[in-house]
C-alpha cells in the first residue's frame, strides 16, 4: 500500500466491529458471504457452478478490499446506506462505478446484480493501483439531511464536514459549499485542514478541494439528492391505499420485463420519466423499441455527444437482427453483441484490451484511462507495448493497428455500463408505475413538480 492510501486508511473512522469478530476484515467477510445468500435466490444457490461463481467473485474483490485496508470504508457506507433503509429513506440502486462490485450488492449498498449485467470490479476499483473507492450514493431529496444528521452523530460533528467547491464566473475563482461532498474523518478535521469559518457551526466548510483534501489524508464521501426516488416512494404508499393485494406493493417485487411497460416506452410515452424524457429520446424509443433493461442502458448511454451519431448504425442493427453485425474480430462477438457491434461502453473498453492484449483488467482498465483522457505522450508509449502484446498472442500487425485506431476514440467516449444500468433501472421502475398505475403516479408526479 501506497504512503497515500495509508494516511487515508488511517484516517478513516473505526467502525465498530460486533463481538466474535477479529477486525473489519473478518466482519466484512462474514457480511458478504451471508449477504450473497439473501440476494440470491435458493434455485441459485443449488446451482452449485453458478453459487461457486458469485462466491469466487466476492472472494476475488474481497482479497483486493482487504489488500487495501478498504473494509472500513465499505462498512462506513454499508451503515449509513442500511440505516436509510431502516428509517424508510429510499436509496438509489447505484451510481457511477459502485454498481460493479458484488461485495457492495451483498452488503445492500447497491442494488444491480454486476454478475447478471457482466459488470467489471475493475471500474470500481483498479487491483494495481489501488484507486480509492467511490460509492457516491443518492437518497431521496425529502430524506437525504436525515442521513447526513445520522452520520454527524455517530462520528461527530467535528469529524463530518462540508466541503468548498470553487467555480469560476465572469468576475472572480468563486467559492461555495458543495452540494453533496462530505468528509467522514477519525478526528477533528481542523487538525488536518483549515476551516474557512471555525465554529461551532456544523456546516462549517474545509476550503480544501477534492486533491487537496485526499493529499492531506481526508476522504470525501458524497451524499447527493434524488427526486426520482420520492416520486417511487410516494407512488408506491398510494397503491398501497388501494388494499386487498396491493397493501404490501413493493418496488422491489416488480417484475423487470412487464410488457406493458416496454409497451408503452417503445411508443414514445415516457413523459415523467427519469432520464428519457426529452422529445429527442422519446423518438429513439420509437424506433429501437427495447425490450428489457439493458436495451435501456444502450439508449441513455448511446444519447449523448460523440455516441449520439452511432444511434442510427445500433437502431438499424437492433431492428434487422444480430445476424449482419460484423466484428473485427470474431472474439469481440462475446463483448459487443449487446450493442450490435458498437463500443458503447467503458466496460467493453476494457474487456477489448484484456482480450486482444492478454492484459490483466486491472491493467486494461489503466490503459482505458489514459486512452480517456487522450495523454498523447503516454499514448505513443502505451501503443508500442499494445501492439508489441497483441502480436505475441499471434494477431496480425495491421489488424492490431486498425482495432487501436478505433479503440482511442471510443475510449473517449465510452459511457460507464454500471451506471447506465443502474439508472435505466430507476427510469424502468418509473415507467412501470407509469404504465400499470398511471392515477397514482400522475399524482406524485403533480406533487413534486409543484414543490419545484
Amino acid at each position: 500500500m501506497n504512503d497515500k492510501l495509508l494516511r487515508l486508511y488511517n484516517n478513516l473512522p473505526d467502525f465498530e466491529i460486533p463481538k466474535g469478530f477479529e477486525n473489519a476484515d473478518s466482519y466484512i467477510r462474514d457480511l458478504t458471504i451471508n449477504g450473497l445468500k439473501v440476494r440470491y435466490s435458493k434455485e441459485k444457490q443449488a446451482d452449485g457452478k453458478a453459487w461457486e461463481k458469485m462466491k469466487e467473485r466476492a472472494e476475488y474483490e474481497l482479497n483486493i478490499i482487504i489488500h487495501y485496508n478498504f473494509a472500513n470504508y465499505f462498512l462506513i457506507v454499508m451503515d449509513y446506506v442500511n440505516w436509510a433503509i431502516k428509517q424508510n429513506i429510499p436509496v438509489g440502486p447505484g451510481r457511477g462505478s459502485a454498481p460493479s462490485s458484488i461485495v457492495a450488492y451483498a452488503l445492500h449498498i447497491t442494488d444491480i446484480d454486476p454478475i447478471k449485467f457482466n459488470l467489471i470490479f475493475e471500474r470500481s476499483i483498479n487491483p494495481e493501483h489501488g484507486s480509492i473507492p467511490d460509492f457516491d450514493i443518492d437518497f431521496s431529496d425529502e430524506g437525504r439531511n436525515d442521513v447526513i444528521n445520522y452520520v454527524k452523530e455517530k462520528y461527530g460533528k467535528e469529524c463530518v464536514k462540508n466541503i468548498f467547491v470553487f467555480s469560476k464566473n465572469n468576475t472572480s475563482q468563486k467559492p461555495s459549499i458543495h452540494a453533496s461532498g462530505l468528509i467522514i474523518a477519525k478526528k477533528d478535521i481542523i487538525d488536518s485542514v483549515p476551516f474557512s469559518f471555525p465554529d461551532e457551526n456544523i456546516n462549517s466548510p474545509t476550503p480544501y478541494g477534492f486533491n487537496d483534501l485526499e493529499n492531506n489524508g481526508l476522504i470525501r464521501f458524497d451524499f447527493l439528492g434524488l427526486k426520482v426516488l420520492d416520486i417511487l416512494k410516494y407512488t408506491s404508499e398510494i397503491i398501497r391505499l388501494r388494499g386487498g393485494n396491493f397493501s404490501e406493493f413493493q418496488l422491489g417485487n416488480i417484475p423487470e420485463n412487464d410488457e406493458k411497460t416496454f409497451k408503452m416506452l417503445g411508443q414514445g410515452n415516457s413523459s415523467g420519466i427519469f432520464w428519457f424524457e426529452s422529445d429527442g429520446i422519446k423518438n429513439v424509443l420509437k424506433k429501437v423499441k427495447p425490450k428489457n433493461i439493458n436495451d435501456l442502458a444502450a439508449i441513455s448511454s448511446l444519447y449523448r455527444p460523440g455516441l449520439i451519431d452511432l444511434l442510427p448504425q445500433f437502431i438499424e442493427a437492433r431492428n434487422n437482427g444480430k445476424e449482419g453485425v460484423k466484428y473485427m474480430l470474431p472474439e469481440f462477438e462475446d463483448i459487443l453483441k449487446e450493442t450490435y457491434g458498437i463500443i458503447v461502453y467503458q466496460e467493453q473498453v476494457i474487456q477489448i484490451i484484456h482480450c486482444i492484449t492478454g492484459y490483466s483488467l486491472g491493467k486494461a482498465d489503466h490503459l482505458r484511462r489514459i486512452f480517456h483522457k487522450f495523454l498523447q505522450s503516454e499514448i505513443d508509449q502505451e501503443k508500442k507495448k499494445f501492439i508489441t502484446s497483441a502480436i505475441e498472442k499471434g494477431y496480425p500487425e495491421k489488424t492490431v493497428e486498425n482495432i487501436l485506431d478505433s479503440l482511442i476514440p471510443s475510449a473517449r467516449l465510452a459511457f460507464p455500463k454500471s451506471h447506465a444500468v443502474a439508472y435505466s433501472y430507476l427510469a424502468y421502475q418509473e415507467a412501470y408505475l407509469k404504465a400499470n398505475f398511471s392515477k397514482e403516479f400522475k399524482m406524485s408526479l403533480n406533487k413534486y413538480s409543484n414543490m419545484q
